[in-house]
C-alpha cells in the first residue's frame, strides 16, 4: 500500500506531537511492507535527508509565516500527492483539511483519511480570521473523508456530538526507555536527581505554563521548576513567561531539548506538571509516565482519559484556578516521596500496556485496509470497530 502524508512538518520528529506520532507509526508501517511519503516543510528538517527509517521525505518550500506557512505547504503537498501513485492520502490536523476538496476533484479514486490531534481552531495563538479558516477545515474534516480517526475518546465524542459522525479512536503511544543519570543537564543547568518539577511543551497560551509559574512562585520549596520548550510563533508570550519568572532563580528555561538531554530531564524529574487547557492526547504526559515519573495534570478530558477519574494513575488539579494549582503542588511537595514513587510506577505500568506503538500502528494498518475495500462510510466505521474488538 502507498500512503502520502500531509500536515506534518517532517521527520525526524523534533517539533511537536504530530511529528512524533508520524515518525513512530509510519516507520513501523514501512517495516511491514508499506510505502510512505511524508511531505515536509523546508526549514524544519535537514533537506539532505531524503529517507528516514524507510520513510520517503519530500521537503517542499512554503512561506515562513505564522498564518500562511501550513496553508501553502498543504496546498503544494496535495498538488503533488494527487498526481502521485499513492493509494491513500492521510491528513493530520484540522487546518490541512481546508484543501481536502482538491484530491476529491482531481483524484477521486484515492482514499482520504484524517486524524484529529486536537481542536486546533480553539488555540489562543490564532486571530479570529485564522481561527475561522481552521474551523472551515474542521467542517471539511467531518464531511469530505472516507475515514476519520481521533487520538482520544474525548475527540471522538466531540465529532459525534457536533457532526453526528462516527470516527474511530486510535490513541497515541509511547516508547518505554531506560532512565539516564543527570550528566548533561547537571553540567548545563545545575540540575540534580529528583530536585525539580518539570514542564515540557510548546510555550503557547493554551498550555498555560504561566499558571504553573505563578503558582510555583507562591510556594516555599527548595525544588526548582524546569520549563522545557520555546516559542511556536509566540515570541511575545515567551517574553511574558520569562518576565513572570524574573527574580526567581528556582525557575529555569532550557528551550527545546532533544535526544539524550530530553531523556535525562525526564528521567530525573521529581514531578511532571501539565497545566494545559487544550489537548488531543498529550504525548508529553505519556512520555513522562513512561519514565515512571508521578504526574500532575489539569482536569481536562484528555488528561482524565489517561489518568483516570479517581486519580488512579496520576494526580489531577481540582480545577484550572491558580489557587487550586498552588494547593495541589504544595500537597504533593509535602507528601512522603514513597507515595509519589508508587504513583509513578502505576502510571508507567498503564502506559506500557495501553499505549504501545506497535499495536497502534497495526490498528492504523487495519483502518487503511478496510478503507480501501469499503465505500459506505457508516458500514466502514462499524467494520473497523468490530475488527478492533477482535484484536
Amino acid at each position: 500500500m502507498k500512503i502520502a502524508v500531509v500536515g506534518s512538518r517532517g521527520v525526524p520528529a523534533t517539533f511537536g506531537g504530530i511529528e512524533k506520532h508520524c515518525e513512530e507509526i509510519y516507520s513501523r508501517l514501512v517495516k511491514i511492507g508499506h510505502a510512505v511519503t511524508i511531505y515536509a516543510r523546508k526549514g524544519y528538517i535537514d533537506e539532505s535527508i531524503k529517507e528516514y527509517k524507510g520513510i520517503e521525505i519530500k521537503p517542499l518550500w512554503t512561506f515562513k509565516s505564522k498564518h500562511l506557512e501550513a496553508t501553502f505547504h498543504t496546498f503544494w503537498a496535495l498538488l503533488h500527492a494527487v498526481f502521485s501513485d499513492a493509494d491513500i492520502i492521510h491528513f493530520h490536523a484540522q487546518g490541512p483539511c481546508l484543501f481536502a476538496w482538491l484530491p476529491k476533484l482531481l483524484a477521486p479514486d484515492k482514499k482520504l483519511i484524517f486524524t484529529c490531534h486536537g481542536i486546533d481552531w480553539q488555540r489562543n495563538k490564532w486571530n479570529p480570521l485564522a481561527s475561522g479558516i481552521i474551523r472551515l477545515g474542521e467542517i471539511f474534516s467531518a464531511t469530505l473523508f472516507d475515514t476519520q480517526i481521533t487520538v482520544s475518546q474525548a475527540l471522538e465524542m466531540y465529532y459525534r456530538n457536533k457532526y453526528n459522525i462516527n470516527s474511530i479512536t486510535i490513541i497515541n503511544g509511547v516508547t518505554i526507555t531506560h532512565t539516564k543519570e543527570p550528566e548533561e543537564i547537571k553540567e548545563k543547568f545545575g540540575l540534580e536527581e529528583k530536585e525539580y518539577l518539570l514542564f515540557v511543551g510548546r510555550l503557547v497560551p493554551e498550555k498555560a505554563p504561566h499558571k504553573l509559574i505563578e503558582a510555583f512562585r507562591q510556594i516555599h520549596t527548595d525544588k526548582k521548576l524546569v520549563i522545557v520548550g520555546d516559542s511556536a510563533s509566540t515570541d511575545d508570550y515567551v517574553a511574558h513567561l520569562k518576565n513572570l519568572a524574573k527574580g526567581d532563580d528556582r525557575i529555569i528555561f532550557t528551550s527545546y531539548l532533544y535526544g539524550e538531554a530530553l531523556r535525562e530531564i525526564y528521567s530525573n524529574a521529581y514531578l511532571y506538571v501539565s497545566t494545559s487547557e487544550l489537548e488531543g492526547l498529550p504525548l508529553t504526559l505519556l512520555e513522562a509516565m513512561s519514565y515512571g515519573i508521578p504526574t500532575l495534570s489539569s482536569p481536562i478530558a484528555p488528561h482524565v482519559e489517561v489518568i483516570g477519574n479517581n486519580e488512579d494513575f496520576g494526580y489531577l488539579f481540582k480545577s484550572e484556578k491558580l489557587s487550586d494549582i498552588k494547593e495541589k503542588l504544595e500537597q504533593l511537595l509535602n507528601q512522603p516521596a514513597l507515595n509519589l514513587i508508587r504513583m509513578g510506577l502505576k502510571g508507567q505500568d498503564r502506559i506500557r500496556i495501553q499505549h504501545n506503538w506497535d499495536t497502534i500502528a497495526k490498528k492504523l494498518e487495519i483502518a487503511y485496509n478496510f478503507t480501501r475495500r469499503h465505500k459506505n462510510t457508516d458500514k466502514l466505521t462499524s467494520a473497523i470497530r468490530r475488527h478492533f474488538a477482535l484484536t
